[in-house]
């Protein structure tokens, strides 16, 4: 009962830093940032990268040393819908993080960095994208676990 408690415990602490991260890169970026923000905004994508990691190993974790049972969540279509919008969502993650992980060499030489117009805007889009998905899993989680769409 305790590992199963603590496992819960981990993967809802590993959501609410993947949320505040993700809402921080949002209110963090700009196409042209200050020196200091562009640190920050670097450091702030790895969080949410890690915490990326965290959410899907105790999630997974949880399917198969969870209350439930792997059965309960391989006949339920939220579960699925869930899953693959995480996934989404961690690939959408990768556009910005390229972008961000190429800033790290212009940072090291104390120069700020800069993306051009449409990368710009392709960045935020994908952002806004996550922050949307993550809008909808709280409402998948909760069909999930009252068995919504199971067969």
């Amino acid at each position: 009962m305790a590992g199963v408690l603590t496992l819960a415990w981990l993967h809802y602490l590993g959501i609410m830093f993947l949320a505040a991260a993700l809402v921080a890169e949002h209110l963090l970026f700009s196409p042209r940032p200050d020196l200091k923000t562009a640190r920050k905004l670097v450091t702030v994508d790895l969080i949410y990268g890690v915490t990326l990691a965290v959410v899907l190993v105790t999630g997974i974790a949880r399917l198969f040393h969870g209350g439930k049972g792997v059965l309960f969540y391989m006949q339920n279509a939220a579960y699925h819908a869930k899953f693959t919008l995480f996934i989404v969502m961690a690939l959408l993650w990768l556009y910005p993080a390229f972008k961000f992980l190429g800033w790290r060499r212009t940072l090291k030489s104390g120069q700020t960095p800069a993306l051009a117009d449409g990368e710009a805007r392709r960045v935020l889009m994908m952002i806004r994208v996550q922050l949307l998905i993550l809008v909808v899993l709280p409402l998948l989680a909760a069909m999930m676990a009252r068995g919504v769409w199971s067969t």
